[in-house]
């Protein structure tokens, strides 16, 4: 087993830690405020499920401490400093992986064959998150990657619902989560496959696609900076 710390001690960080507690060696855990840096030599892979707004630093540290790392998505709140930290890993050569836990979901090879054959795609959205850039959006943005690989330009319609190019997202406030791609159920019950689990076997176990990973990573970065502009810019002129 891999032996491995853990950054961040909130609901997400909880999630991870029962998984990792039986899937590697567990040095540590720690809170973002904590002094983790004298414990990394402990460990070969640092997970990070601290608040988005940390993740930059937390994880230039690591990558600089020659430090493999996962990192909750996103790993930045910017595609510029998404790709910064990329490139440091592959300067110090080591792995950098963010979390894309749906694309382990038993559903998405059925959202691929379904992909090939559709001219429109209606994404529905039902959480209590009230941040769906970053909670609901940035999935469905590595999930539909191969609608957008290969296109730069992007058509973005803010109302009277987020349209970008011939996808269209509904995100709605619920107690109850729902997630629906084109009607494919893509919400988590009793009865779902553990992807978490498959994840971090993968990424432990250096059987992920890493490349891929950072591709789609920039991929959702990139369009989340864009749609956030396009508002600015309407903001702005109203």
């Amino acid at each position: 087993m891999k032996d491995v710390g853990l950054i961040g001690c909130g609901y997400w960080g909880k999630i991870l830690l029962s998984k990792l507690k039986k899937l590697s060696n567990l040095k540590f855990v720690c809170r973002s405020k904590d002094n983790y840096i004298h414990q990394l030599n402990s460990v070969k892979w640092i997970f990070i499920a601290t608040p988005n707004d940390t993740h930059y630093e937390i994880v230039k540290t690591c990558l600089a401490s020659g430090k493999n790392v996962f990192c909750e998505k996103p790993l930045t709140l910017s595609y510029k400093s998404a790709k910064e930290l990329f490139g440091l890993a592959e300067r110090y050569n080591v792995k950098l992986y963010v979390d894309d836990v749906f694309n382990y979901r038993i559903e998405r090879k059925q959202l691929f064959l379904q992909l090939r054959q559709l001219t429109e795609v209606i994404v529905q959205w039902e959480s209590p998150s009230t941040d769906y850039l970053y909670d609901n959006l940035y999935h469905d943005l590595y999930l539909l990657y191969p609608l957008f690989s290969g296109t730069e330009k992007l058509k973005i319609i803010l109302t009277p619902k987020l349209q970008i190019n011939n996808i269209k997202f509904s995100y709605t406030y619920s107690e109850q989560k729902k997630h629906y791609i084109n009607g494919l159920n893509f919400t988590h019950t009793d009865t779902s496959n553990d992807a978490l689990k498959e994840m971090l076997v993968a990424v432990l176990e250096n059987t992920s696609d890493f490349e891929y990973n950072k591709q789609i990573s920039l991929h959702s970065n990139r369009i989340i900076d864009a749609v956030k502009k396009k508002y600015d810019d309407q903001t702005h002129i109203n």
